[in-house]
């Protein structure tokens, strides 16, 4: 199991800010090329909290609104080298995939709309503590909207 910090990104016409969120991934290995090499499907839900961009004048002082956001990526993703399985030798490996995501945000501001669509990933795993890899989602909307995301991770 895998679990750790992610900052994000979000850019929309009604809510474009920045959330850092608890980030949990659950990993089944579907398909092994090698001890080296395997598919594997993931989810990886997020929960945070975050601030919009814009600011409210409050009289003399300046509000950014704060929010709760969420987002369930599922992803099917290539593992090579460090972390493709339990026995890997190497030192340090990567990872590349792809999936779907739906993320949202509650906030008592007017109602936000869902951010769903198709997503890519990439990430790097290496062979020491604290942080055992990175990794970084790209998530194209429905609408257009986007969704940017960096994460420190560690395995557990």
């Amino acid at each position: 199991m895998t679990g750790g910090i992610t900052g994000q990104y979000l850019t929309s016409s009604k809510y474009t800010g920045y959330d850092i969120n608890l980030t949990f991934i659950p990993r089944y290995n579907f398909y092994e090329i090698s001890h080296e090499a395997t598919f594997s499907i993931e989810a990886r839900p997020q929960i945070g909290v975050g601030f919009r961009n814009w600011y409210v004048d409050n009289g003399r002082h300046l509000i950014f609104p704060m929010r709760l956001s969420y987002s369930l990526p599922v992803l099917v993703n290539f593992h090579f080298g460090l972390s493709s399985e339990e026995n890997s030798q190497y030192l340090y490996g990567f990872y590349v995939g792809g999936g779907y995501n739906y993320s949202n945000v509650i906030s008592k501001d007017p109602p936000y709309e869902p951010i769903y669509g198709y997503v890519i990933d990439a990430g790097v795993h290496f062979d020491s503590a604290p942080i055992s890899h990175l990794s970084f989602m790209y998530t194209i909307g429905h609408n257009g909207d986007k969704i940017y995301s960096f994460g420190f991770l560690y395995d557990f």
